[in-house]
């Protein structure tokens, strides 16, 4: 056994060696600190070097140095992260702007809520590309499509509006920092969110689809990428703008002006409002900091964002609740932090009290939906599951066993009756909705444009599946029946 004494002669050199390289390094930044001032500054040892260092010239020309250099990186990363200047969004939309004939119906909000109609048609065999869009910049979110036009927003701030048959830009909005949330089209207006987590001073924009000119904006001091979602009661319409640890904002939708605002927690989710006049939203732990911040299920009154009521979340909620007959549901789970658990938790939507929660193995951070009386969720890691609201259980779960993280939700379409679900990297899976069973895993061929990261939800219509990746593409496949020959049966 090595004895301590024993130990004394190796260590030694060792440490003197970092010392003296210190010494050095802080004897060359003194002497230039030094000469700064007309000091000449001699060999006289540490004594010196220390009297040197703590002149009170010297000392006050660190801390101002040193005042200079933090103050320049604050304020780079201030303006890096603040979002682009209202005069250049004007000019981009007066050289951009075009006018449109089209009457768009609304998309006031993301469509969560489907009955079931038991599959009209049988599933076909593959899946046929339509068309491929390279857009420059990957999506974020779903494509909102409307009246013969898809609308998608990437991470460079461009807002394209591309005819649905033929793939086609017909014109392009111009934010200038990423559009980060799912669209919303209301009354022949686009209104549009912006920013990630560290954004600040994030606006919402409205442009007038008619015309294709920037008609105004409402400016929070936080993020806004949640939806930016329209909600009506008793003849009232309120743009409801999620910001952050901004919280809650009640606009005009037409003025852009505040009506009122609450501050629940941070909130980048979406809200829901119900027929009784209830704004559904829920909270997550703010980035820098896992103990100081909670997580709340909040109920709001739709007029005046009084609270009606208040309950604790075992983790982050990022994404929109659902409402399922009288319960509302939110799913929840950690992203900035640790943490093998997911939970989705139903509450009462009148009284707050709780009704039916199923935990999962990873955080819930995909936007959930209803399906006749249970609700599709998915994990961090790819898992789908379909949950039973009468039975308080799972009907099934289907894993992707994928390795990467992703924000999808899972959709559906009645025609076929199957759930889809987009994968990271390993193209789309389509699952029979009563069984969970995997129908089919498409990716497409080499010539069609290679499948790279999707973290959006697929956007169903009536004859086509809208794929956005993140990366620099959007496109339209469709189901396609191949027919076999007689040898083949």
């Amino acid at each position: 056994m090595t004895t301590p004494n024993e130990l004394v002669p190796m260590i030694i050199p060792t440490v003197m060696i970092p010392l003296t390289l210190v010494s050095v390094g802080v004897s060359v930044v003194a002497s230039f600190i030094a000469a700064l001032f007309g000091i000449e500054l001699k060999m006289e040892g540490p004594k010196k070097l220390l009297e040197v260092l703590l002149k009170p010239k010297v000392l006050a020309s660190a801390f101002m140095l040193n005042a200079v250099i933090m103050g320049g990186i604050y304020c780079w990363k201030w303006w890096n992260n603040y979002p682009r200047l209202i005069s250049t969004i004007e000019s981009q939309m007066n050289e951009r702007s075009v006018e449109s004939e089209v009457n768009y119906l609304d998309r006031a909000t993301v469509l969560t809520d489907f009955q079931s109609l038991k599959a009209t048609q049988q599933f076909p065999s593959t899946l046929k590309q339509v068309w491929r869009l390279d857009t420059g910049a990957g999506s974020f979110r779903a494509a909102t499509i409307t009246s013969g036009r898809v609308f998608t927003g990437n991470r460079n701030g461009i807002i394209n509006e591309v005819d649905f048959e033929s793939g086609k830009v017909i014109r392009t909005f111009y934010t200038g920092t990423m559009v980060s949330p799912e669209l919303t089209i209301w009354q022949n207006s686009l209104y549009v969110g912006e920013g990630v987590h560290d954004t600040h001073h994030a606006r919402v924009y409205r442009f007038d689809l008619k015309s294709g000119k920037l008609l105004g904006s409402y400016q929070t001091l936080g993020h806004t990428e949640g939806q930016a979602v329209i909600g009506s009661f008793e003849g009232e319409n309120t743009l409801f703008v999620v910001a952050g640890a901004d919280s809650l904002h009640a606009v005009d939708p037409l003025t852009m002006k505040l009506k009122w605002k609450s501050n629940p927690g941070h909130t980048d989710a979406g809200v829901l409002v119900d027929d009784r006049g209830s704004v559904f939203l829920g909270t997550g732990r703010e980035k820098h900091d896992d103990k100081k911040y909670k997580s709340y299920a909040t109920a709001l009154h739709f007029k005046t964002g009084e609270v009606i009521w208040k309950k604790e979340l075992p983790a982050s909620s990022w994404m929109r609740p659902v409402i399922l007959d009288e319960n509302v549901c939110f799913v929840s789970g950690e992203v900035y932090f640790p943490t093998e658990r997911g939970h989705l938790l139903c509450f009462d939507r009148k009284t707050g009290a709780h009704t039916a929660a199923v935990n999962a193995s990873n955080p819930l951070v995909g936007t959930p939906k209803v399906l006749d009386k249970s609700i599709l969720y998915t994990s961090l890691k790819g898992e789908v599951c379909r949950f039973d609201i009468g039975s308080r259980s799972n009907l099934w779960c289907f894993d992707t066993k994928m390795k990467d993280s992703s924000f999808a939700g899972a959709s559906y379409d009645p025609r076929y009756h199957v759930v889809l679900y987009p994968s990271v990297n390993d193209g789309l899976y389509v699952l029979d909705a009563d069984s969970g069973k995997l129908l089919l895993n498409w990716k497409p061929a080499a010539s069609e444009g290679k499948w790279k990261k999707t973290v959006a939800d697929v956007a169903v219509t009536e004859n086509h599946w809208v794929i956005s990746d993140y990366e620099n593409s959007i496109r339209a496949v469709k189901p396609l029946l191949v027919l076999k020959t007689a040898q083949e049966k």
